[in-house]
């Protein structure tokens, strides 16, 4: 049921729903959607999960890794390819991708990262033939995003497993009701 409402809301908004005239017809327009539903998605697996710590923790991480790019942006490190301004360096687009996609990889696994992965790919790619951004500067997002996951996320184990360990031993416990 979930997936098949996630599967309509980006059927809704590639067609152009809610969207006029669609994102396709506008590289930033596609960039804006495909960041927002991988961070969309990520959120998506933890209320499928039932996984409140992880929700604390995908905010947590999307907000610090947009504000640390938002504050290397002021340093005005690089020129953007339009040269619009000077705020190339990172790709804030890319951040927010990102943080999705690394989100649902540490969290899930790599396999249920794969849609969000691509979304983010989607993202850069745009960033990159719109002009707005340089391909380092997506990659600099990208690590933006990767360093807070790192730090922020620890991977889900649901209700019942239980992992400790000690310089001697890893133990795994399970608690089960009947």
């Amino acid at each position: 049921m979930f997936r098949k409402f996630i599967v309509a809301v980006c059927l809704a908004l590639c067609t152009g729903v809610s969207y006029a005239g669609g994102p396709f017809t506008n590289k930033n327009k596609l960039g804006d959607v495909m960041m927002v539903m991988s961070s969309a998605y990520a959120f998506g697996m933890t209320v499928a999960n039932e996984d409140y710590v992880g929700m604390l923790e995908l905010g947590g991480s999307i907000l610090a890794a947009q504000l640390t790019s938002e504050t290397i942006k002021l340093l005005e490190i690089e020129r953007r390819p339009n040269g619009k301004d000077k705020k190339s360096l990172p790709s804030g687009h890319a951040a927010g991708a990102f943080s999705g996609a690394m989100f649902v990889h540490k969290r899930y696994g790599w396999k249920p990262a794969l849609v969000p992965y691509a979304m983010s790919l989607i993202t850069g790619w745009s960033r990159v033939a719109a002009r707005a951004h340089y391909w380092h500067d997506v990659a600099a997002g990208a690590a933006v995003s990767a360093l807070f996951t790192w730090i922020l996320v620890d991977k889900y184990l649901p209700d019942g497993v239980t992992v400790a360990a000690d310089t001697q031993s890893v133990k795994l416990g399970f608690n089960f009701k009947f």
